[in-house]
């Protein structure tokens, strides 16, 4: 065993070995075991939730909820679907009397980040356990090598803080046996360039975006390049739905290796995985609640945290829709066909490199904007920022940023406006592509 490897397995030993004892039952447990267990916990979290977060709280008092729950049917009778909308409106309705450790955020895909309160041990307790379940199952190892398509949001930092983050994560990369390479940028000479580093790394796991993870193999794959004789065993495409009909076969023929999706989000944590062995999502049952709107098998899902959590989820409607659902005889899912869920926007540049939307966001998060969107045209382009004024300091900070994605957006004019731009299905999109 390499240095890397001993080191990742002695800093995550504790939640390896939690992960090997689930994995065991994730499959297992009989259905009815499952939903006294999911009960259980529900009664908890909704206990704790209308005693400490005063939207729960006032929920019960106006009579939207109860106070007890009896059983899951009368939970998703009884208990209203939470949104995204309601979550952002009534931020100051979700904060504790005691303040969180610090603060998350979503990616934002139409442009509107959630920020919420988070505890120091979500991470772990609604994450990263299960990435170890789903991943130990599909055949990675504790101590193999992990090549991650990703994004790079600390690169982006200015000044001496920025560099500080830059030089933590490489060494942190370093010592977990990690070679972390740029998803916002996959034009074809960069793609080669990841190929060749891949060569070198010659990890186990190949982890990445799965638009982005498309776009590599496809580019080298056009250049005659393949990877199937580096002995990877397991693809893993996260963070967005596959953006081609053939992406997964295109990503086996060119990776020589099975691949799997994780299904996940920042504000809910990972609550499915896919199997090798057989097809469609198995719901991370001990963790998550989670339902079909309307009781098809098709539709939006509804996610419950059953996780101890600064901000506790219960039937949230997080923007993702499901197909195939396999529901028991609550209601709740014990698996999924599928996801169909919004694919990241992306964005040819005139010289041929590809911006990765996500790539725009973390160029603009750290600021005080509530909404983002590049406006694409024949001959030019705008960014739209939708914020209550705009400094020299923060237009230069953001500047600075957009230079780093790519030169032609650091001069890109900026306006500042109320709101940006809606959709006819009112969604606020990161880019308008308006070329003919």
């Amino acid at each position: 065993m390499d240095t890397a490897g001993w080191f990742r397995k002695t800093v995550f030993s504790s939640r390896i070995q939690q992960a090997r004892q689930l994995e065991v039952r994730w499959l297992a447990a009989h259905p009815q075991e499952i939903a006294q267990l999911q009960f259980n916990l529900l009664q908890e979290r909704w206990k704790e939730a209308i005693h400490n977060v005063p939207y729960y709280r006032n929920l019960v008092a106006r009579g939207d909820a109860p106070a007890t729950l009896e059983s899951i049917a009368m939970f998703r009778q009884a208990v209203p679907i939470l949104t995204r909308e309601t979550l952002i409106a009534h931020r100051d309705q979700f904060q504790r009397d005691i303040p969180p450790h610090h603060e998350l955020m979503t990616a934002g895909s139409t442009g509107n980040p959630l920020r919420f309160g988070s505890w120091k041990n979500e991470a772990v307790a609604h994450t990263a356990v299960n990435q170890w379940v789903g991943r130990l199952h599909n055949g990675m190892t504790p101590d193999g090598k992990v090549f991650l398509l990703w994004g790079h949001s600390h690169l982006l930092g200015a000044g001496l803080k920025g560099r500080l983050k830059n030089l933590r994560r490489k060494t942190q990369d370093w010592l977990l046996g990690y070679k972390r390479v740029d998803a916002y940028h996959v034009e074809p000479e960069r793609s080669k360039t990841y190929f060749d580093e891949l060569r070198r790394f010659r990890p186990q796991i190949v982890i990445g975006y799965s638009c982005a993870l498309d776009m590599m193999a496809r580019h080298n794959m056009a250049a005659g390049r393949s990877a199937d004789d580096l002995g990877i065993k397991l693809c893993i495409a996260c963070a967005e739905v596959f953006p081609q009909p053939d992406s997964r076969e295109t990503l086996q023929r060119f990776f020589g290796c099975p691949v799997v999706m994780e299904y996940g989000g920042v504000d809910f944590g990972v609550c499915a995985y896919e199997r090798v062995d057989t097809t469609g999502y198995r719901t991370f049952w001990w963790s998550h609640l989670l339902e079909v709107e309307g009781d098809s098998a098709a539709g939006p899902l509804l996610v419950t945290n059953l996780t101890e959590r600064y901000l506790p989820l219960f039937r949230y409607r997080n923007g993702d829709a499901c197909e195939g659902a396999n529901a028991g005889a609550s209601g709740v899912l014990q698996g999924f066909a599928a996801i169909k869920g919004r694919v990241n926007d992306t964005l040819e540049m005139p010289d041929g490199r590809v911006v990765h939307s996500v790539g725009l966001f973390h160029c603009i998060h750290q600021e005080p904007v509530w909404s983002i969107q590049l406006v694409v045209k024949n001959d030019s382009m705008r960014l739209r920022l939708a914020a209550g004024a705009m400094t020299e300091a923060m237009e230069s900070r953001i500047r600075s940023r957009l230079g780093d994605l790519h030169p032609a957006l650091a001069g890109c004019p900026i306006d500042v406006v109320a709101d940006v731009a809606v959709n006819r299905a009112g969604k606020r999109r990161w880019i308008v592509d308006e070329r003919s």
